[in-house]
C-alpha cells in the first residue's frame, strides 16, 4: 500500500494525461475511484540494494525517483490490488510503460501546478473527494470539473463521457441540455452554470439530473 500522499492535483493530472483508463487492463476510470500505481514499487525505497538492482536491470538512472510522474500511472482497484508490490521483470512492455510515463511526466507536472494555481479547481477536486461518500455533488463542482476535464482531454476522448464519479457521468451537451448518467439511469439538466435551486433533488440534495420525475442520482421520485 502506498505511503505517498497524493494530492487532488496529482490525481487529476494523472487521470487526464494518461487517457482516463487503467494502464494494466485498459478499462475506463472515474476521477474519484482511480488509484495511482507505482510501476516500480514504492516498497523498494526501504530495500536500497533491490531497488538499485531493479533500476539497473531496467536501464534507469540510479537517481530515478520512485515517487514521481515518471513512475506513477492510473490503475483500477482490482488491478492495483493484484499488482501490489510486484517487481516487474525487464521486458519490452515494462520499458514501454516507463517510457510512456516519462514522456508525459513534464506535462503532468505542469498540469498539476496549473490546478494548484487555480484555487477554484483545487477546491472542486477536494469536494469531489468527499462527494463519493455522501452521494452529493453541487452544481459548481460538477461544472468546474467538467470544464477542466474537457479542456485537458486527449483528442480521442473528446466525444466520450466525462466520468467524475460512479454516481455522475456527463454523456454530452446538446440543445442547451446536459445529458447525465447516474446510478438510476440517464436524465437531463440545463447545460448552464447557476442553475435554479428547483433543479436540485430534495431527497439527496445533489445537483439534479432528471428522467421525468426521477432523480437519476438517488432514484427518488418527485411528482409534485
Amino acid at each position: 500500500m502506498s505511503t505517498y500522499k497524493f494530492s487532488p492535483a496529482h490525481r487529476a493530472a494523472i487521470f487526464s494525461i494518461h487517457s482516463e483508463k487503467c494502464y494494466l487492463c485498459g478499462i475506463p476510470l472515474t476521477l474519484k475511484t482511480m488509484q495511482i500505481d507505482h510501476v516500480i514499487p514504492e516498497s523498494l525505497l526501504a530495500k536500497p540494494a533491490q531497488l538499485s538492482a531493479s533500476l539497473a536491470a531496467l536501464g534507469l538512472s540510479p537517481k530515478f525517483e520512485v515517487n514521481s510522474y515518471d513512475n506513477w500511472l492510473p490503475a483500477c482497484g482490482q488491478c492495483n490490488a493484484i499488482k501490489r508490490e510486484v517487481v516487474f521483470e525487464p521486458s519490452p512492455i515494462v520499458q514501454l510503460l516507463l517510457q510512456n510515463a516519462a514522456s508525459k511526466a513534464p506535462k503532468a507536472k505542469a498540469l498539476a501546478a496549473e490546478i494548484v494555481s487555480e484555487r477554484k479547481i483545487a477546491h472542486a477536486l477536494n469536494v469531489l473527494e468527499r462527494a463519493h461518500d455522501d452521494g452529493k455533488l453541487d452544481d459548481e463542482t460538477v461544472q468546474t470539473l467538467a470544464a477542466y476535464v474537457h479542456k485537458h482531454r486527449p483528442p480521442e476522448l473528446i466525444h466520450q463521457p466525462i466520468r467524475l464519479t460512479p454516481l455522475y457521468e456527463i454523456l454530452e451537451e446538446k440543445n442547451g441540455t446536459q445529458v447525465v448518467r447516474g446510478r438510476y439511469g440517464v436524465g437531463g439538466r440545463p447545460a448552464t452554470k447557476d442553475v435554479h435551486s428547483s433543479f436540485n433533488c430534495q431527497n439527496c440534495g445533489s445537483l439534479g439530473a432528471w428522467n421525468g420525475a426521477r432523480c437519476v442520482i438517488c432514484g427518488a421520485l418527485d411528482d409534485e
